[in-house]
């Protein structure tokens, strides 16, 4: 199956929209690149018992998540409360049975109980106060438990052009990190980080710019967007097939509270 394409089951599409979800699976290419280098993470956490998605949106990272650790309890995260309520009846009609999604404020994320690991997908740039939001990941976690995170990289490279990473994505207040600046982030909220390394090489960078300049990042020019979808995702495909060690447009975090 596709990866994401259970938001075929999302209501108010036309046919033509979910057939083509069914096909090539969700059409976010941004998403997409960012699971190839999150969700293999998963496999250093362990079994644990709960995980929290901060920060779930339409759920495909979640609901990954609970299919990956099916005796665990996953909870998505989000403000949206529709799209939850959309997430949660997908999961019922799915059959994953251990998610929940909820709205909820990723910075009161402790209130919830304490986790075994979390998820944490392009947030960090969304929050002005991202040392106290990583600092409720801490208080969040069980002891020995694990943060995930992607963030994008401060700057954008294409083969060796830099230019600063877009500020006008909506609710962005910052365009990103060094690898260096994130570290240290973690590190002050009292987490010890195991890996801190660069994604979005240049083939897949390209093809995001290459969306960019379809959508603006407002889901505009959809059928040019369609019809363009596969060919992006071939090319960011292609670059899944190395990463620049020292380079990238984004970056992904494994941290531990030690």
């Amino acid at each position: 199956m596709p990866f994401g394409s259970e938001i075929a089951l999302s209501p108010n599409l036309s046919p033509f929209e979910r057939k083509y979800i069914e096909i090539f699976g969700a059409p976010i290419l941004g998403l997409r690149v960012r699971a190839r280098a999150l969700l293999p993470l998963l496999d250093a956490i362990g079994s644990p018992r709960a995980v929290a998605d901060a920060g779930s949106g339409r759920g495909i990272m979640t609901l990954a998540v609970a299919r990956k650790f099916p005796n665990a309890r996953v909870i998505g995260l989000d403000l949206n409360a529709r799209q939850n309520e959309i997430n949660q009846t997908i999961a019922k009609q799915v059959g994953v049975t251990n998610v929940e999604f909820r709205s909820w404020d990723v910075l009161k994320l402790d209130a919830l109980g304490a986790f075994d690991a979390i998820l944490s997908s392009d947030n960090l740039e969304h929050i002005e106060d991202d040392l106290a939001c990583a600092q409720g990941f801490f208080r969040a976690l069980k002891p020995k438990g694990y943060l995930i995170v992607h963030v994008p990289h401060l700057t954008r490279n294409l083969f060796g052009w830099r230019r600063q990473n877009w500020m006008d994505i909506e609710g962005h207040v910052r365009p990103g990190y060094t690898r260096a600046g994130l570290t240290d982030l973690l590190t002050r909220a009292g987490l010890r980080v195991e890996r801190c390394f660069y994604n979005y090489n240049s083939l897949e960078t390209l093809a995001n710019d290459l969306s960019y300049a379809i959508t603006g990042g407002h889901e505009r020019n959809r059928l040019v967007y369609a019809a363009a979808f596969p060919l992006l995702l071939g090319i960011a495909q292609l670059g899944a097939l190395y990463q620049n060690e020292n380079d990238g447009t984004g970056l992904v975090a494994l941290a531990q509270k030690a």
